[in-house]
Parts: C-alpha cells; sequence; structure tokens
C-alpha cells in the first residue's frame, strides 16, 4: 500500500530522530588493555531501543494496510518498549492502549502514562506473574475488543503443528541497525546484550562477524537462556532451580515462563557462545538464606556505582559489571554492551 507523500515525509522525519545513537567509550579502569564501548540506546527521543522498534512496526503494519491513524493499538511491555509504543504512536496519531505488570518501577509506569491519551489507555496485569500475566489478559482483551490492533513486538505468527511462535522479523531487523553502527566506528570481539525478550540479542547479534562473541547476559533469580544454553547445570551448580528467588529487579532482562522464539532462536542457531548470569545484593542475600551457600557473590552485579556512567540504568550497569568481568581474562578486545536505558527509568 503506498504511503501518501506527507505521510512518508513524517516517517521520514521521525527517521532522522532515532538511530544513530552515541557510541562511548567507558570511562574507568579495564584490565589487559582491553575497552568496553556503550551503544547508547537511552538517547533516542523516548528513551530506549525500542524506539527503533516501534518506528518499523507502525509503518510496517501502515504499508500492509493493517492500520491507518486514528486505529486503537495495543501493547504488552515490563516498561521499557510501552514507553516508545505510546510516544512514537501519539506521534503517528495513533490511540495506544498498554498492558503493564502491576507492582513494578513507578517511574516506568509514570513514563508511559506521560505518553498516553489518559490513564484508563494503561491496563494492568497481576503483579505476581509479571510478564507471565500478559497471555491470558490478551486472550480475554482481544476476544472483547476485536478492534484493537496488537502489535506484539516479541513474536512473529504461530505455527499450528508446533504451537511455538516465529521470530519477529520487523522487530530484529530495526535492532540490526545498534550492530551496523557499532560496526562503523570500531572492530567488535565480544558483544554482550541482555536477554530480555532475545530481540536484542539476535537482532544485532546475527550482523556481526563470525570472530564476534555473542554472550548475554540475564539476572540470577531467572536464567532463561542460561538453563536452554546449558541445560541442569544451574540447579547442579546452584542447588536451587532457575525461577526459586523472588521476582528481580531487572525489569526487561529475563523471567520464567514465556517460550520466546527470539531467545529459543538464538540458543538453537548457535549464535550464543555463553550466558552470564548477574546478581545484586538482594538476591546474594535471599539465595544465602535460603541455601546457606555465597556462590552468587561470585557473580557479576548490576548494583554497583559506575563513576562518570551515572545516568546508566540498571540493565545497562549489568553489562558493564559483565564486561569488566570477561576482560579479566581476555586481552586487547573491544567488549561491547547497550545502554538501553538511563537511572530516571528506575525508583531507586
Amino acid at each position: 500500500m503506498r504511503m501518501e507523500s506527507k505521510r512518508a515525509d513524517l516517517y521520514l522525519e521521525l527517521e532522522q530522530q532515532i538511530g544513530r545513537t552515541p557510541l562511548i567509550k567507558y570511562i574507568g579502569d579495564v584490565l589487559n588493555g582491553n575497552s568496553i564501548l556503550i551503544k547508547r540506546e537511552c538517547d533516542n527521543p523516548f528513551g530506549s531501543h525500542y524506539d527503533r522498534v516501534y518506528l518499523a512496526l507502525f509503518k510496517e503494519f501502515e504499508e500492509l494496510g493493517k492500520m491507518q491513524p486514528g486505529a486503537k493499538v495495543l501493547e504488552t511491555t515490563s516498561g521499557a518498549a510501552g514507553v516508545s509504543f505510546a510516544g512514537i504512536g501519539k506521534l503517528l496519531g495513533y490511540e495506544c492502549f498498554v498492558a503493564l505488570p502491576a507492582g513494578g518501577e513507578k517511574a516506568r509506569e509514570d513514563a508511559i502514562k506521560k505518553q498516553l491519551p489518559s490513564p484508563d489507555h494503561l491496563f494492568f496485569t497481576p503483579a505476581d506473574q509479571y510478564v507471565n500475566g500478559f497471555p491470558n489478559f490478551l486472550k480475554r482483551f482481544l476476544a472483547k475488543h476485536k478492534d484493537f490492533v496488537f502489535l506484539n513486538h516479541s513474536m512473529g505468527s504461530r505455527d499450528r503443528t508446533s504451537g511455538k511462535y516465529a521470530n519477529n522479523e520487523i522487530t530484529l531487523r530495526a535492532l540490526e541497525g545498534i550492530a551496523r553502527e557499532s560496526l562503523g566506528e570500531v572492530s567488535v570481539d565480544y558483544f554482550l546484550p541482555a536477554v530480555g525478550n532475545g530481540s536484542s540479542i539476535l537482532g544485532p547479534g546475527r550482523v556481526f562477524y563470525n570472530g564476534t562473541q555473542v554472550i548475554p547476559f540475564e539476572t540470577f533469580q531467572s536464567a532463561v537462556a542460561y538453563e536452554l544454553k546449558h541445560p541442569g547445570e544451574y540447579e547442579q551448580k546452584f542447588g536451587i532451580k532457575p525461577g526459586t528467588l523472588s521476582r528481580h529487579r531487572l525489569p526487561g532482562t529475563s523471567y520464567q515462563g514465556i517460550d520466546f522464539p527470539h531467545i529459543r532462536n538464538s540458543i538453537e542457531s548457535g549464535l550464543i557462545d555463553n550466558v552470564v548470569l548477574v546478581s545484586d545484593a538482594t538476591m546474594d542475600r535471599e539465595y544465602e538464606r535460603i541455601t546457606g551457600r555465597q556462590d552468587s557473590q561470585r557473580l557479576p552485579h548490576w548494583d554497583v556505582t559506575l563513576v562518570n556512567h551515572e545516568d546508566l540504568g540498571r540493565t545497562g550497569k549489568a553489562g558493564v559489571s559483565v564486561a569488566l568481568d570477561i576482560a579479566r581474562n581476555v586481552e586487547g578486545k573491544n567488549l561491547l554492551v547497550i545502554g538501553y536505558d538511563k537511572a530516571e527509568r528506575y525508583d531507586s
């Protein structure tokens, strides 16, 4: 469906504002002559890499004639995606609705509300189910509201035979830009993305050369990708099953319970070289209380103070912590992490 020229100009204007984010060098001590590079996706207009994703999704759906300005559009999110979705949707003239787990970061909730037409455009799923509450919510909601379009940035279509979901290629192609822009400035020996729904692993990861090691990180509490990469090893090593500890405080990294195709396919394709687990002081205490052991204290921790990079959010800090840990055992390498969002998106 051909887009009229005024509409195409609006998309072109937004495309000039989104992406091409700064690639900066980590300012701090890094061992063995290594360099840590931070791709500051947090500097996108609505504060995350999801700006790239939603601009691409809205444009694709519009060009295919699946929706037009004024349509009611729904998205599910643990936080960051919702801000980008609602903000870009508003600029493009859509009526956006967001489903968010209750009990999360108030700062993220407020950032989403700021972009929505009214507070009643934000729905909450049960806090104790976190993102696992989305499937039941969607099943009920979409059955009653057939005039809504669900963008679903995390997954593509479902195979009726296997029951498994395919990759969302629109999302992945949009995130390839992170890798292409980075490679335009430096060589990348290690790419260290957060697990999340797997899109920021698979999208950028498949662009890097064969010499780049892709090592995502996720919380010690969840270990979704870790368990897929190393079946049974988590329980053998730590004495508990993944997901035993209380809900973690790194929204957007990973969570047990949903078969995200981007994660599964990153593992099955051999893209991922390893998976690193990240802890924090709260998780350490709970783990020691349950097991009497201190294994988690040896893991990289996100709750560290990064002098000169205080504005990075928790996920970006976790990435730098992982990079600093890897730098202990390699020499003269470039380690790339993503600055997913800023500290202002978290309550503390």
